[in-house]
């Protein structure tokens, strides 16, 4: 039964999450005064408990016969230690020389990946050299590397040292994209650098020699991965299933995987830890032989999880997977058994604990939703169907685990991927028998392989598995339909599915019908609020004004009808402004264009118009706004002929101007109508045009600082 009185870790988890969440989310920079209040606040909550509970047992009376002083205590107590905890654990930014050349020194913790224009890779730095300061720092950064094919390409786990540049990283400034600053500094990423091409990376881009660390996590993958040998995306495969290394995965094979349904395979997770642990149960077997005990076969297994743990790089879902069955092999060796979900949450509890940034994690997120929903609703999907055939009730097993699954984690999913996988289900039964055979040769192949015995037979095995499974994820990715995309969920929405999911569970596993009602209010509420949302769209028009790439994109909508106009300077930008637009213009919600405008003189839009009235400048406008676009260098002239004076009177002012690629116009200034004119520079101009315009105009709006122009009506 799922009986919350059986889980009372949830008194604990929900005060202290929450704190943490306030701790990290709440404050925007760590005052002094707010360290004090905290500490104040933290230490007289300490001293009211103590001298309750001294009182209550000094007059001989249980704390529980006031159980109204204490579970408010108890809770504020909670909620400040996780305030504080996520206050401290915070990242901070360290500060670093930007805009300057600098030379770096650190270690690669990632193998460079192949791009477009360069190779990226992440690095820790350890020391940094400006013109007349050194640095010692902690801090990570996102490499850019250009290197010729036949150059020696750094290896995640040594040690190198770069000169360039450092650029902090930034938001696009577009509405609905991603907070990618925010989820960089939690991992304590601040900068990009782009290492130097010119004659100085001869002297300063060499390997730093230094003292060899054997037991790093990514010296003993790439010592594993040494002994496999195949096609590119066979040995990625394997070092993403087996070794939690997905740097090397190709962008075709991720597409093929996300669009099967099967991305959850390419990382290690409690499926991949279930199995390991199965087969370490039986290859350990002998020692019970040995000394007629238990224990020493719990220890040993538990051990041998928790260093693949450290091998894999302690990431969410391994650390709750190994957590997990460290707590079982434990209960199973003491004889005794507690409530699944209360060790899940327990196990999750001390990872948020040692990792307070781990609680914001995507990855933490979906794996403990997926095994929450696996443990609550596997049971009840399972017995839907009564199957009497071994084969046929394996399968409609397997089956059932996975829809628990895709249940628990689809809210999540269309948040934060806008998408959903069809054929989840189909992917699981082909891949999963697949994958456990191949996790099974690879835990029997490591003692071999290190030995240097049955290498070609152990590759051959798994190289061949590997081309199995990847073209699985091809064939079912390729089938029409396999991925419902263009979905999206807004936080109040998603806030009110996950509740309502959780009161679900509740509700299936007790016989009260409270939960059922509130199922219903919350059901009820979202179909409200959606509706309100619907109607609000539907009478409302819109401006943006954005950048991608150094191209201008403007969109005009009116209720749900959008038309997108692009500048843009290579396909790139192009490729930008469609995936935005995929991603935040739902065709499931708006009725959308998008229009490529180059040498085109006029446009007609479903709401809006764009005509050229000069060479360089464009008239955009629709039913509420107009305004110029602006990318060659105008005179006077122009703005006469679009915007005559008339003697003094002028009804059409423009409600924008958009300046793109840093046109020069002189005395436009001196129009007195043109100063009220909102100024908008995209990202698409170097920083010195920008400061430039701030000193000559009064209203003036930056993209690339204050993110993309938006105004409503």
């Amino acid at each position: 039964m799922f009986d919350l009185r059986k889980i009372p870790v949830l008194r604990i988890i929900i005060p202290f999450f929450g704190g943490v969440l306030t701790g990290t989310q709440g404050f925007s920079a760590i005052q002094m005064e707010e360290v004090v209040i905290i500490s104040l606040l933290l230490w007289v909550m300490a001293v009211m408990w103590v001298m309750a509970v001294m009182f209550f047992t000094w007059q001989g009376r249980r704390p529980g016969s006031v159980s109204w002083l204490f579970s408010p205590l108890l809770f504020m107590l909670l909620f400040i230690i996780g305030t504080a905890t996520g206050i401290f654990s915070r990242p901070a930014d360290p500060g670093l020389p930007v805009g300057e050349w600098v030379v770096i020194r650190g270690e690669v913790t990632q193998s460079p990946r192949p791009g477009k224009y360069a190779h990226t890779f992440d690095m820790e730095v350890h020391l940094l050299f400006s013109a007349d300061t050194i640095y010692r720092s902690s801090t990570h950064l996102k490499g850019y590397l250009r290197v010729p094919a036949d150059s020696v390409i750094p290896a995640a786990g040594e040690t190198w040292q770069f000169s360039g540049k450092l650029v902090p990283i930034r938001n696009s400034g577009n509405p609905g994209g991603a907070d990618f600053r925010s989820i960089m500094s939690r991992k304590n990423y601040w900068y990009r650098f782009y290492v130097s091409t010119g004659p100085l990376s001869a002297i300063s881009n060499r390997v730093v020699i230094g003292e060899e660390r054997r037991l790093a996590p990514v010296r003993i993958r790439r010592e594993i991965s040494d002994h496999w040998h195949g096609g590119i995306e066979e040995v990625s495969l394997l070092k993403a299933v087996c070794l939690g290394d997905r740097s090397s995965l190709t962008d075709e094979l991720r597409q093929a995987y996300t669009a099967a349904g099967g991305m959850h395979l390419l990382a290690v997770s409690g499926l991949h830890v279930g199995l390991i642990w199965w087969v370490l149960q039986y290859m350990t077997g002998w020692l019970n032989m040995i000394f007629r005990n238990e224990k020493q076969r719990t220890v040993a297994v538990v051990g041998l999880l928790w260093f693949y743990a450290f091998v894999t790089g302690f990431s969410s879902s391994v650390c709750r997977s190994v957590t997990m069955f460290s707590f079982f092999s434990a209960s199973r060796m003491m004889g005794q058994r507690a409530h699944s979900v209360n060790g899940i949450l327990v196990s999750a509890f001390l990872l948020v604990l040692i990792e307070p940034l781990r609680l914001m994690d995507v990855g933490f997120q979906l794996s403990y939703s997926a095994i929450i929903g696996i443990v609550t609703l596997h049971p009840l999907t399972r017995r839907v169907v009564r199957v009497k055939n071994r084969i046929l009730r394996w399968v409609w097993e397997a089956t059932s685990v996975s829809i628990a699954a895709q249940l628990a984690t689809a809210p999540l999913v269309i948040f934060y991927f806008h998408q959903l996988p069809l054929y989840s289900l189909i992917t699981s039964l082909l891949a999963v028998p697949m994958l456990s055979v191949l996790i099974t040769i690879f835990v029997c192949s490591v003692p071999f392989t290190s030995a240097g015995i049955l290498e070609e037979f152990f590759n051959f095995m798994l190289i061949e598995l590997a081309l199995l499974m990847n073209r699985s994820m091809e064939h079912l990715s390729s089938m029409p339909g396999a991925l419902l995309d263009g979905l999206q969920l807004d936080r109040v929405t998603l806030s009110i599915w996950l509740l309502a999911l959780l009161l679900t569970m509740i509700a299936f596993h007790g016989r009260s019908r409270i939960p059922w009602y509130l199922v219903l209010f919350l059901i009820s509420g979202s179909l409200v609020w959606n509706s309100f949302s619907g109607l609000n769209r539907h009478f409302s028009s819109e401006l943006v004004i954005t950048h991608f790439n150094g191209a201008s994109m403007v969109i005009i909508r009116e209720g749900a009808i959008v038309d997108h106009y692009c500048w843009y300077r290579d396909s790139t930008s192009l490729d930008y402004m469609k995936a935005y637009r995929d991603v935040s213009w739902s065709r499931r919600v708006y009725e959308n264009r998008l229009y490529e405008v180059g040498d085109t003189v006029e446009i007609k839009g479903r709401v809006s118009a764009c005509m050229q009235v000069a060479k360089g400048v464009w008239l955009l406008g629709g039913y509420h706004c107009g305004g110029l676009v602006v990318r060659e260098d105008v005179n006077e002239h122009v703005w006469e002929t679009v915007y005559g004076d008339y003697g003094g009177y002028q009804p059409d002012r423009p409600d924008f101007i958009l300046l793109s690629g840093e046109p020069f116009f002189d005395d436009l200034q001196k129009k007195s109508w043109m100063r009220n004119v909102e100024l908008v520079i995209d990202g698409s101009n170097r920083s010195w045009y920008k400061e430039r315009m701030n000193a000559k105009w009064d209203r003036i709006y930056l993209t690339d600082r204050s993110g993309a122009y938006v105004k409503r009506w």
